[in-house]
Parts: structure tokens; sequence; C-alpha cells
């Protein structure tokens, strides 16, 4: 009987796990204290880059708070998850309750450091990227989210937020099961915009670096940013493994795109601790796999003091919808950028789990890890699953089975065994449940041979070229280039059918519609059919209120696939404004047919339901749409809107459901989301539906005038809500969307106030009408009396201040700004920047230098003065200026240490010329340390650019009579190798002037005539380095805009000047 017993209760324990997990998974909302170093200062100038409407915070802190954040926590009985909605929605913690650690990297401190497109942001976590480049806008702010408990026991929570750079809607659905050690993150993309949008998606992890970590990225390139490519793991220039953390002691920071293999997953591996993580998901989902390290040398290790105060450094992986994170030179390469088509909606699943005792991985899927490990004629089997498994395990050799077993497993109680096998009885492969995991060990398993580099005769220079550029422009956020290259493909080829169309998009997306209709049409006489010209002759069509010819372009366009879901979708738009709510669902049902998941085309599909008091239809299609995006606004206004029009009016369901709609926009800029819905409702000539959500939106300035407009086009009286408007605060405001244009036009007609004015010349400037934008801000001499309008006119005429007159009237504006607000330091820094541009060092020095003395916290005043006082030859001074001050850097930034550099090297000249060369050589090698509270640690020296230092080393030793150490420096000069890796240049083009003078001191000449050639083959489109080679031919420094000048610059000009 005991035994009877013993063996029940070994059942029973056995599968425990498995039996516990069938609970529910649950979740709680709390407040969780976290010391947090936030940030601050919005700059309230307009942002005119691709970052516009958005504007930056420049404020960072030192001094760190306790603060309370909102936390949504999720747990099963293997996973604990912590997500921040206030920040990003980031998943701030992964835990492990197996061995209670986290295997995401898990930040202590929340420390807002300037690192995104906007300024704060913070590591660690799961973050997730959508939009157009680098960390996404919304990345440090609160996001909408909503939390779901699912009929199967699991718990979701759903970020998302409007992207303003791109006016699509992203989501992330984060669900925990109930019985399994994984949590996935399921994304949710649309564009609900009528014309294409940059298409940018990475998901960045945090995770620890220490304990011997390996990322395990199957694979045998890496691409870098540029499109460049190299081996993967091993790096052929130092023989090092760099699939392991610690073997990246070498170089700056490192972006590794591993390539190679056609693989689902990706993970990482803790050797000391035994313990990993594993990303999973299709290859077709996503290809993009990346790692991302900041550098062992203090170059990048500096970065863990500005980023955590107790969790030591990490690294970060990632996964994208791309093989890379493009830059602008990738263009040139197979890895262009792509656009988010019209009415497109893209979703795709991650899995993401913990590994433990598994000594590393091969292979993984949804069901687990895998490792295979051979050891002294063994073959061992590790296998850690995530999921409950009832199934086989089998080994094979070719067709031959060597190991077979049924296995039943709990999720994370580990399977082990092993198995007799010489690696001479050749490659194995590896499955779980048939296909459920499958492995092969042979090297040539999986592999791709899609091509990494462009044709090497490429004409780049014709008309197709320029057109390649413009368009890869657009697919940045990048017009005015586009713009310009558009513009020589078509002065190249005026027939060239591409460009006629992609230049048509791009200025209906500037709004010169009738310049736009001119193209589009010339491009339909060479080709009526064409799909993508039919599609924006009907869009320009529509926006100029010919609705015949748009209808009729639409229905060409549905001839492209392409085309087809969004030519559907306007045209219903077009039949809703008509009112004829048949034609509105029939074709809707068309666009869900070729897009069932069109969110556009389904609201419009629910508005002609409602209208047509269709109460089955419009539930149902409403259900669809929350299904796909619980966090869908436009219908949940459109179900209050139905509610509170209702003939059964019901006033405790219609304030329910306003509180339901309401609360649940909690993004940063809640006001721009009720913007959006109701410029879907005026796009549609929904105006009583477009006034009633704004009339329930908190109170914005933007909002006050789109309501004072739709009121007059209802009809009704505006004076009122006008005078409001222009009476309202004019912070932060910049119109961006083409319902703008209607608004502002419209105001500036009734009023003669400033305000609408400036709201229209910054809404042309975004969209690249700069003459029109200029010729307003400039009509509104100095009526404003609010200082980002001046600040504003003077980044505007800036680059035209070679001009006396501009320049006078720019110097100004800032006299101004600074009038009318003396504490804004921006002021002062342009007027500053702008007096050094000109050589007016003196005044410059007069404006910076009182401002910084009653705002010494302020480090970038502090760089900018020492700058200044460089510029003004008071050296000593800016050292210790340059002493005294703590610079929080952002991503990447060595300016304080340049600044350092440069006073220590121009005391060394002083001390050079007065031939006081001890004194000098000890300027010299001051200059060559990297003092940390300048905020950049220094690179390894391979990585350091001393060729100045060493070529004034040369100067003191050799009138030192110290002929050794003189022929040492320049040997040291001559064998500095230039490197670019990753868009980081280890090199100051500067010193390629000092190479060729080294060469020549060692009567090399030829050869150092030799290696500048190389160089301008590598670097053609360098100016300093054409700048160095030019001066070195012509015997004498020659003259160099100031723009383009850097310090090192600087300092051969001042050596010129020097008795050596």
């Amino acid at each position: 009987m005991k035994y009877l017993i013993g063996f029940l209760l070994c059942l029973i324990l056995s599968n425990y796990s498995f039996v516990y997990a069938q609970q529910d998974a649950k979740y709680s909302e709390y407040q969780k204290e976290f010391t947090t170093y936030p940030f601050s200062d919005p700059d309230p100038i307009a942002n005119f880059s691709k970052i516009y409407p958005y504007f930056r915070f420049d404020g960072f802190t030192e001094t760190g708070v306790q603060k309370k954040w909102k936390v949504v926590e999720i747990e099963n009985d293997f996973i604990k998850i912590l997500i921040l909605p206030e920040v990003g929605g980031k998943i701030w913690a992964a835990i492990d309750k197996k061995t209670n650690e986290p295997f995401l990297y898990y930040n202590h401190t929340v420390k807002f450091r300037d690192v995104a497109m906007r300024g704060p942001w913070t590591s660690g976590g799961i973050e997730a990227n959508y939009g157009i480049i680098g960390h996404t806008p919304n990345c440090a702010t609160p996001v909408d989210y909503i939390i779901t408990k699912k009929e199967d026991g699991s718990v979701s929570c759903t970020i998302g937020v409007l992207d303003l750079l791109t006016l699509t809607n992203w989501r992330m659905e984060i669900n925990l099961p109930k019985d399994k050690a994984f949590f996935t993150t399921q994304s949710f993309w649309y564009n609900s915009t009528p014309t294409e949008q940059p298409y940018y998606h990475w998901m960045n992890v945090g995770l620890k670096v220490s304990g011997n970590l390996e990322y395990i990225y199957p694979g045998n390139k890496y691409i870098g940013h540029e499109g460049e490519y190299n081996d993967w793991p091993i790096n052929k220039d130092n023989g090092k493994n760099i699939s392991f953390y610690n073997n990246n002691n070498f170089g700056t920071y490192k972006s590794y795109h591993v390539f190679g293999k056609y693989t689902n997953f990706f993970g990482t591996y803790w050797h000391d601790d035994d313990y990993g993580m594993v990303r999973y998901g299709n290859h077709d989902d996503k290809a993009g796999k990346k790692i991302w390290i900041w550098g062992l040398s203090r170059q990048g290790m500096i970065w863990e003091k500005y980023l955590t105060d107790t969790d030591q450094q990490y690294t970060e992986v990632q996964s994208g919808k791309l093989f890379n994170q493009n830059a602008e030179k990738s263009t040139f390469t197979p890895f262009k950028h792509v656009n988010f088509a019209p009415y497109s909606t893209d979703t795709w699943k991650e899995y993401w789990y913990a590994v433990n005792k598994t000594k590393g991985m091969v292979e993984a899927s949804v069901y687990g890890a895998l490792n295979m490990v051979q050891n002294n004629g063994w073959l061992k089997i590790l296998f850690c699953p995530v999921q409950q498994i009832n199934d086989a395990i089998e080994i094979k050799i070719g067709d031959k089975v060597i190991y077979s077993k049924q296995v039943s497993l709990a999720p994370t109680i580990n399977f082990v065994d092993s198995i007799k096998y010489n690696p001479a009885q050749g490659d194995y492969a590896v499955s779980i449940g048939g296909v459920k995991l499958n492995y092969s060990s042979a090297p040539s398993s999986n592999l791709l041979s899609r091509p990494l580099e462009s044709p090497s005769n490429f004409d780049w220079n014709n008309a197709n070229g320029f057109y390649i550029k413009g368009k890869e422009f657009m697919d940045q956020k990048l017009y005015d280039q586009a713009e310009a290259a558009l513009a020589t493909s078509l002065k190249m080829d005026s027939n060239y059918l591409p460009a006629l169309v992609k230049m048509s998009s791009l200025q209906y997306r500037n709004h010169n519609y009738n310049t736009a209709l001119a193209l589009v049409k010339k491009a339909l006489s060479i080709d009526t059919h064409n799909g993508s010209a039919n599609y924006y002759y009907g869009i320009i069509n529509a926006a100029l209120g010919n609705t015949v010819d748009a209808k009729d372009g639409f229905d060409l366009a549905t001839l492209s696939a392409e085309y087809k879901t969004g030519a559907y979708t306007e045209l219903a738009k077009l039949y809703l404004a008509e009112k004829n709510y048949p034609n509105v669902i029939d074709y809707t049902n068309k666009a869900i047919t070729y897009n069932a998941i069109n969110i556009a085309a389904l609201q419009l599909q629910a508005i002609a339901f409602r209208y047509t008091n269709d109460q089955i239809n419009y539930d149902k299609t409403i259900k669809i749409i929350k299904g796909y995006d619980p966090l869908n606004h436009f219908v949940n206004f459109d179900a209050y809107y139905k509610l509170r029009h209702s003939a059964a009016y019901d006033e405790q369901k219609i304030n329910q459901a306003l509180r339901s709609f309401n609360n649940l926009i909690q993004n940063e800029q809640p006001f721009e989301t009720y913007l959006q819905i109701a410029n879907d409702y005026y796009n549609v000539g929904l105006l009583n539906e477009a006034e009633q959500v704004l009339a329930i939106c908190p109170a914005n300035t933007l909002v006050k005038y789109w309501l004072a407009y739709i009121h007059a086009k209802q009809n009704k009286t505006f004076t009122a809500d006008l005078a409001a408007a222009n009476s309202a605060a004019p912070d932060f405001v910049f119109p961006f969307r083409n319902m703008d244009f209607d608004v502002f036009e419209w105001a500036t007609k009734q009023s003669n106030h400033w305000k609408p004015k400036n709201y229209l010349a910054l809404l042309l400037k975004d969209r690249n009408k700069v003459a029109q934008s200029k010729s307003i801000f400039t009509s509104l001499q100095g009526e404003p009396d609010y200082a980002p309008f001046y600040a504003t006119r003077a980044a505007l005429f800036m680059s035209e201040t070679t001009q006396p007159n501009i320049l006078t009237a720019t110097i100004a504006d800032l006299n101004k700004a600074i009038a009318l607000d003396k504490n804004q330091w921006r002021y002062i820094k342009t007027l500053t920047e702008l007096y050094n541009t000109q050589f007016a060092f003196a005044k410059a020095l007069e404006v910076v230098a009182p401002f910084y003395t009653t705002h010494t916290d302020n480090y970038i005043i502090g760089m900018l003065y020492a700058k200044t006082l460089i510029h003004n030859k008071q050296y000593t001074t800016a050292d210790k200026l340059l002493a005294s001050l703590n610079i929080i850097p952002f991503e990447g930034a060595t300016i304080g240490h340049e600044l350092y550099r440069e006073a220590k090297l121009m005391q060394a000249l002083v001390q050079l010329n007065e031939k006081n060369y001890t004194a000098a050589l000890n300027f010299i090698n001051e200059a060559k340390l990297w003092p940390e509270n300048l905020g950049a640690g220094k690179p390894y020296d391979d990585d350091i650019d001393i060729r100045t230092e060493n070529w004034l080393a040369y100067l003191c030793y050799k009138n030192l009579n110290n002929t050794k150490s003189a022929n040492d420096m320049l040997l040291a000069v001559v064998n500095f190798m230039p490197i670019r890796s990753n868009t980081i240049s280890n090199f100051y083009a500067g010193n390629h002037l000092i190479s060729l003078w080294a060469y020549t001191a060692l009567n090399q000449t030829s050869q150092g005539m030799e290696w500048i050639k190389k160089q301008q083959a590598n670097f053609p489109d360098n100016k300093i380095m054409q700048w160095a080679l030019g001066s070195y031919q012509q015997k004498k420094i020659q003259p160099i805009a100031i723009q383009s000048e850097d310090a090192t610059v600087r300092i051969i000009k001042q050596l010129s000047l020097t008795k050596k």
C-alpha cells in the first residue's frame, strides 16, 4: 500500500505545476514608488525637423526624487509582468517566478536621459517603437491603455497612441495566458490616411550584461545601419566570437543586425547563471534581429551611471520588420526603406520567455527552447518547455531514427536525456511533436542566398536614380530633400512616370493641389490605367472638390492590387458625403474584402449603419473594430453620439458612454485624439459629429479655432468662438493637418489678429511652402507680444543671414525674444551662436557671459560659454569653466570633451609659440585625458584620433632635440587608421592634413598622396577632408565656412599662425 501511495504522490507532484497553472491569470493596478530623475523644459519654439508637430524636452537632472508611477501588474503561476502606461506603456519588468529573477532588464530607477527624438528615454524592459525612426515619440510619456480579462483565462493590457508624425495608430496587446510560461505581444498598426506613410518598427528589449552573456542569433552576416555588412559571429579582423558580450571589448558602440539564416527566434544566455531568454516570432512577421551594445570602453560604460543607479550596464536585443534600422545611406544598398500603403494594416505576434538550466540553446519555438550538447561521445538533449507537451522527441541522421521518446512535459519542468553519438555519423535533425520544434545540426541548414550588395554600375545620377532617392527621402519623412531629388529626376526626363506620380503625391502632401493635378494628369497621359496615377488623380480631385473626376480615378485605381482597398475606402468617403448610405456599405464591403482589417473602412461602415438605423449591423461592426482595436476612440465616440441622438433617450447610458470615451484617452496630448476624430468626421461632411467631439474636448487653442470654423460651416454664430481662440494661449500650438489649412485660411480672412496668421505660417513651413511662410512671418513685423514667435522667425531666416539686412532683422528678432522672456536660455543660445558664426566673438561673449553667471546650473549654456571663451582666445578661463561643469549628455555626445581638448591644445599652442616646450607637452598630455564630468567616457585608444596632439608633441620634441621621441610621434600619426562603422567615425577629418604633413616630414610624400586618395574614395563627400587636401596642396591653410569647421580645424588654423 505504501508503494502505491508513494507512486500516486510522485505522480501528483510531477504534474503539480501544470495542474496549478490552470488558475486564470490575474492583474492589478497600483502606484509604485521609484527613484526618478524627471525630464522637463519643453521647447516652445516650433521644431522645423521631421519631429514636427512634436516638441522636445531639454531639461534633465542629476537629482533624483521619489515619485509614484502607475503600474499594471499581470501574473500567472510562471511569470509576473510590470507595465508602466505613463512611461510609454513600456513593459518595465518580466520576472520568472521559478527563480524569482527578471529575464528582462529591470531598472529600479526611472532615469530619463536625452536619447530619443524628443529627448527623454529610459532603459530596460521592452519598448515598442512605431513610426519613422528611432525611439517612438511617446516612449517616455503617457499612452492610452486598457486591461481585458479574456474568456480563455488570460489577461491582456493593450497600450497604444496616435502617432502624429504619420497619423497612424499603433497598439500593442500584452497578453499573459493562464497556463503557459510565456507572454506575447501582439502589434496592431494601421494607416488610416489616404497616402503612403513612413514605415518603421523595432521592438527594443533591455537585458543585463553580467553573467557571461551570449547572443544566440542564427546567421552568418551582420548588417550595419548604412547597409554595410560583415561576418557573424567571428569578427574577421580580430578573430573574436562577438556573439559573446565580453568579446566586444574593442571599437565603439555596436549595432549588429544579424542576417543570413531563415529563423523564427533569437535568444540570449547568461552562462554563469545557466539562465536565458527567448524571443520567438515568425520570419514573415519580423525578419530583422539586432543587437545593440554601448561598448565596453568607458565611452559606453559611462552610460551605466546616466541610465541607472543600482542595476549596472545593460544591452539591447531588438526585433524588426526590416533587416536593418536603415539610415540615409542604406538607400544605396539593397536594404532600402519602405512605406505604409494607404489604409493598410499590419499585425504580428511575438513570444517572450525565460529559459533555465539548458546550458544555452540551439532552437526555440512557442513550445520551448532546445539545446543539444556534444561531449565525450555523448549527445545531450536539454529541453525547457513553456507549455504542456505530450509528444515524441525524435532524432534522425538522414532517414534513420537514432532516438525516439514519448514525453509528457509541464511548463518549466526540463527534459534531459543523452544518447551515444559520434560526429562522424553525420549531421542530425531533432523534432518535437513532428513540427512543434525542428532543429538541424547541419551548418548549411536554412542559409539565405539573398544578395547583400547593389550593382556597382547602378546609375544613381539618371532620372531613375534620382526618383529612387526621392522616394527614399519620402519614406523617411524628409520631404524637402525628396522634392529636390524628384525635381532633378523630372528635369532629366520630364515624362518619367514613376517620378511624376511620386511628385504629384508630394505636392498633394504639401497642399499644392493644382500643381499635383497637372503632374498626375501628365502621368495618366502616358499610362491611363496606371494604378498609382489613378489613385492620386482621385485623391487630388477629391481635395479640389472635383467629385466626378475623383470617382473616375478611384474606379480605375481598383485595377491595381496595391490601391484596391484604398480606392474603395475613398469612394465610400465620397458617397458618405453625398449621404448615399447603400453605396457606402457596398464600397466598404469591397474595401474590407481586400483588407479585412481596414479600420477606416469599418468605421465608415459603422456610420452608414447608424444613419440607416441598422442596429444589428452597427453593433456587429463596432464589435469587430473593438476586437481588432480595443482602444479605438472613434467608435467609442460614435456609440456615445448614437445614444445621445437616439429616440430612446437614456441619460444614464449616455453619461456612462461619455465617461467611457473620455476615460480611455490618457495619452500625453489628449486633445490630438479629439481633433483626429473631428477631422475624420469633417472629411466626410459630418459637421454635427465633428462639432460634438470638439465640444467635449479639454480646453485647447487649436480646438477653439476648429470649433469656430465648424460653426461657420454650419451657418452658426462664430464670432465669440473666434475671439476666444484668438485670446487663447499660443503655447505649443503646432498645426499640421490638412484641415488646419481650411481652418486658418478661413480664420485669417475673418480676423486680422496675428495668431491665426502665425499658425498658418507654421503650417506652410511644415509643407515646404517656405516663401509663403516667410511672407506671413515678415508681414507681422513686431506685432506679436510672444517670444517664441520671434525665435521661430529667426530660425526660419537663419540660413539667409549672409545678407546684411536679414542678419540685422534676425538679431533684432532674437533680442526681442530675449526682452520678452529674459530667462529662456534658448534665445540666448541662438543669438550667441549666430554671433559666433559671424565671427563677432566679442558680441557673442557679451550675450552669453551674463546669462551663464545667473544660470550656472545650465550646462548647455555652460558649454556654449566655454566655446565662446575659446573663440575669444580666453583659453585659461574656458579651461577652468569646463572643470566646473557637470554635463548630462545626449546619446553619443562628445561636445564637452571636444571643448576640453580644444582649450588644452590652444594653451599648448600658446606655450609652443613662447618656446615653453615642456609646458606645451604638459597641456598636450592633459588634452588626451577624458574627464567624465564633461559627459563623455574614453573610447579605446585605437578609436581616439590624437594626430594633432602627436604632431604638436613632434614639434616640441624636435625643438627639444629629442629625435627619437619626435620620430615616434610622426610614426604614430601615419599609423592611425581612420574607420567608420555603424555610422560612427573614429577620426577628425581635419587631421588628414596632419597625416600629410607627417608623411612629408618622414620623406614619404608619395605614400601620403596614395593614402589620401584612398581616404577620399572612402569618404567622397567629406568637406573637411577636401579642405585638408587643398590646404596641403596649396601649402597654405584654405578658408572654410565656420559652419563646417570643428575644433581640430580651428586648432590647425591657429597652429599655422604659431612660430614653430
